[in-house]
């Protein structure tokens, strides 16, 4: 049988052993502690690096050496990547269920707090617009009985049709 091409939530990517929902976060944060790990080990190697020598230019000697240096740098880098990987796996999750609570609490304070206070500027505004609506409906009728009760003072035949037809 072959597997089925929607993953499930519970199906794991490759060798990380994290739930394919929660992959795009993981790497994220794998990254961001990654570049974090790099920098503060190039920090900490920061006196034997060629370029903080104050040489001004580099010449091809300087060059040889960051490269040494950088190997350098990487081989003490090595083993944190497994702990940063460990810690991503550990924080994924975690970080996924607070974005999920953090969007639950938005989701009930929008509904407890914004949607009655737009419900009610709603209700306000058909209100005023019924009122407003009623108040040219009196006035078409107003106007038109003054000339209706004009054309019978005047004795005149008044043949106009009501406002509402």
């Amino acid at each position: 049988m072959l597997p089925s091409a929607t993953p499930r939530l519970d199906e794991h990517v490759s060798v990380w052993s994290v739930a394919a929902r929660d992959a795009k976060t993981f790497f994220r944060i794998v990254g961001v502690l990654w570049l974090a790990a790099l920098g503060f080990a190039f920090y900490r190697k920061r006196d034997e690096l060629p370029w903080s020598s104050g040489a001004g230019g580099l010449a091809d000697q300087a060059w040889q050496d960051i490269g040494d240096s950088t190997f350098a740098v990487l081989a003490d880098f090595g083993t944190v990547c497994i702990a940063i990987t460990i810690v991503a796996m550990l924080l994924t999750r975690v970080v996924n269920k607070t974005g999920e609570l953090l969007m639950s609490l938005y989701q009930f304070v929008v509904n407890r707090y914004v949607v009655p206070v737009i419900e009610a500027h709603k209700a306000e505004g058909r209100a005023e617009g019924r009122d407003q609506g009623l108040a040219e409906a009196q006035a078409k009728w107003q106007a038109w009985n003054e000339r209706r009760l004009a054309a019978e003072r005047e004795g005149r035949e008044f043949t106009e049709p009501t406002p509402q037809g």
